[in-house]
């Protein structure tokens, strides 16, 4: 009998230690596997997420540069070889001109600065006006346009401009954000003046938007100035700081090394990163977000998987204890 008992506590005591022995062995090749999935998913979870934020980069600084670089220098060079074509002194003529190309993109204004004497052609945007209402002067601005920076910076250049963000104080767009475009007028080889256009920057946070992706919640996109001051920023709060932001001192830092990559900076305790891109004509857009949203993606796939592999090692210890006490039952016998 005592035998008998001995025996019998023997073959439990194989079967907790090959059961234990299993497990044990399962629950090393589960973690291996979960260690593995990690690292791996954490690479190709990083490497997904910089793509995405970079394809919004690229989006978004093509819709840009199509209208403040190809669109604009089009419109200007196509106006400015029907201005050079007309005689200076027809002033309806040359103001019908500009009023259709304003009438067909909505350009806020549109004016000339001549060479010789200083003389201005001013034509702001007005739908109620029209063209039997043109008047035949010239306009009196009370200034010499000729001395503006973005006049002596397209007759040295002899190429188009475009301007740093500023606020209208005046006129009909008084307190909106406008930037300027410029072309020069050039009559047989001789230089003659600047036609310019104002554009609206205010709306370009809407067309951003098309961009945004659920996997990167946090994500901006903002557009810097030639002087390096963001002012399209989906928080206005950005745009008004008349302080310089972390970002912008990181972006012009950036910007030192090459005019495309890379950067990291801190804003409000958060880590972010990012892409950005500047213009031929100097303005720079970013796409960034934080590290969070990457972290907190590369958790999330980290979660799921542990939770899988706790699943597949409860379930698979069930059919272990099955096997072993199937397995040691001929020894009970």
């Amino acid at each position: 009998m005592q035998e008998f008992l001995k025996e019998k506590v023997m073959t439990k005591t194989l079967g907790g230690k090959i059961l234990a022995c299993v497990v044990a062995i399962f629950v090393v090749v589960i973690g291996v596997i979960v260690t593995y999935n990690y690292i791996s998913s954490s690479s190709q979870i990083s490497t997904l997420f910089r793509s995405i934020q970079k394809g919004i980069l690229d989006a978004s600084y093509t819709t840009i540069d199509i209208t403040m670089n190809v669109e604009a220098k089009q419109h200007l060079n196509a106006v400015a070889e029907q201005i050079v074509a007309l005689d200076k002194n027809d002033v309806i003529a040359q103001r019908r001109v500009l009023m259709t190309a304003e009438e067909l993109i909505k350009y806020p204004s549109m004016y000339i600065v001549y060479e010789n004497d200083g003389k201005v052609i001013l034509q702001d945007y007005h739908p109620e006006v029209g063209i039997e209402n043109l008047s035949s002067n010239f306009d009196n601005v009370g200034l010499d346009l000729r001395d503006r920076f973005w006049y002596k910076e397209t007759k040295e250049k002899k190429q188009g401009i475009v301007s740093s963000t500023y606020i209208s104080s005046a006129g009909n767009y008084k307190g909106q954000r406008l930037a300027t475009a410029t072309y020069p007028l050039i009559k047989n080889g001789e230089f003659i003046g600047v036609i310019g256009m104002d554009l609206f920057v205010g709306g370009f946070q809407k067309r951003f938007e098309n961009f945004e992706r659920e996997e990167l919640p946090n994500l901006d996109v903002y557009i810097t100035d030639t002087s390096g001051k963001i002012f399209s920023h989906k928080d206005p709060a950005i745009v008004e700081s008349t302080t310089e932001t972390e970002a912008e001192k990181a972006l012009k830092e950036a910007l030192k090394k090459a005019p495309e990559g890379e950067f990291y900076y801190n804003h409000n305790n958060e880590d972010r990163v990012g892409f950005y891109k500047q213009f031929p004509f100097g303005w720079t857009i970013v796409s960034v977000t934080t590290q969070s949203d990457y972290t907190n993606a590369i958790n999330k796939q980290f979660f799921i998987s542990t939770a899988i592999a706790l699943v597949l090692l409860v379930v698979g210890a069930m059919f272990l204890v099955v096997f072993v006490k199937k397995l040691v039952a001929p020894l009970n016998s």
